[in-house]
């Protein structure tokens, strides 16, 4: 009897002895897998991913959508000239090239400031052809395209925006540059704005072309209501900054905006021709400030105030695609 006791015995507590053990790794294993989870083998970067515990704030969501957004049209910057060819040329030696490019600058910064992309057909004294700074702002889906220039003479102080009419075009009469208003042409061609189209380039322009391409040089055919309706809100803009400027913009064939698949507009200031070259640089703001809010109103016509004579711009004004 008491040996069946014995034996009994001793057998529970060889079982109790294998049975607690593993209860114990069990318990344990969970805490290693998880730990094995959190933290990298040696060799292996840590991944951090957001606490389970803590959410972004609705204001941080919003400044992340914020800061992805694209902007919806591209203004391209074309300071005129550049490299060897200096434009026209002051007394001081003061130069149109380098007048533009201040003026593209400052006008990049209050566009900028408008939530719109801008681009500059160069950012230093490169010289791009006319073709190449036509390429760039062709090659793009929903842009508009502004050419700056400085004239030789002129009313000092002064600003006028030209956009593009074809000399051929029975339905778009150009006016004779005599029978202009002088103050508002003063320095054009001999600035290089307007150049004398010669018989066989006015012959070139009356070409027809294949119905499913646009030609080269007529690119600009496409846009010529939109680039009126923003030459005349640059205008309007310009009149009141720059006192003694026209109150209208003024159509001429500049050879720049003919290429261009675009809204496509210059814009002219006088003059080259002064003593001090602070006036010149007086004017980059007052012009800076008249493009972005001209351009703004082109492109969110909805939330500016209706202009007279100004017929409703739609928001987006893809490249050749009007």
């Amino acid at each position: 009897m008491w040996r069946t006791i014995i034996v009994g015995t001793f057998g529970l507590a060889i079982v109790g002895l294998c049975v607690f053990p593993l209860r114990s790794q069990e318990n344990r294993w969970p805490e290693r897998v998880f730990i094995g989870q959190v933290q990298p083998g040696p060799g292996s970067e840590a991944q951090q991913g957001p606490s389970p515990t803590v959410a972004a704030s609705p204001s941080a969501q919003i400044a992340s959508q914020s800061s992805e957004e694209t902007p919806t049209i591209t203004v391209v910057l074309d300071p005129a000239h550049g490299g060897a060819d200096f434009g026209a040329r002051g007394p001081t030696g003061l130069a149109e090239s380098d007048v533009v490019l201040d003026f593209a600058r400052a006008a990049r910064i209050a566009l900028e400031a408008e939530r719109l992309r801008v681009l500059l057909t160069r950012e230093g004294n490169q010289d791009p052809s006319f073709d190449n700074r036509s390429a760039l702002v062709n090659g793009l889906h929903n842009a508009i395209f502004i050419s700056l220039h400085v004239s030789s003479t002129g009313p000092v102080g002064t600003g006028r925006t030209y956009y593009y009419v074809f000399p051929s075009d029975p339905t778009q009469a150009l006016p004779s540059l005599s029978s202009l208003n002088p103050s508002a042409t003063a320095g054009a061609s001999a600035s290089g704005l307007l150049p004398q189209m010669s018989a066989a380039q006015s012959v070139q322009l009356q070409a027809p072309s294949h119905p499913a391409l646009v030609q080269w040089d007529r690119a600009q055919r496409s846009s010529a209501e939109f680039s009126r309706q923003l030459a005349t809100l640059v205008q309007n803009e310009l009149a009141p900054r720059l006192k003694g400027s026209p109150p209208m913009p003024i159509p001429a064939p500049v050879r720049q905006l003919r290429s261009v698949a675009a809204p496509a507009i210059a814009i002219e200031v006088s003059s080259i021709e002064v003593a001090d070259s602070k006036r010149l640089e007086q004017m980059a703001q007052p012009l800076a400030d008249a493009i972005s809010k001209a351009v703004a109103e082109f492109h969110y016509p909805a939330n500016a105030p209706a202009r007279a004579g100004i017929n409703s711009v739609p928001a987006t004004n893809s490249a050749g695609g009007h």
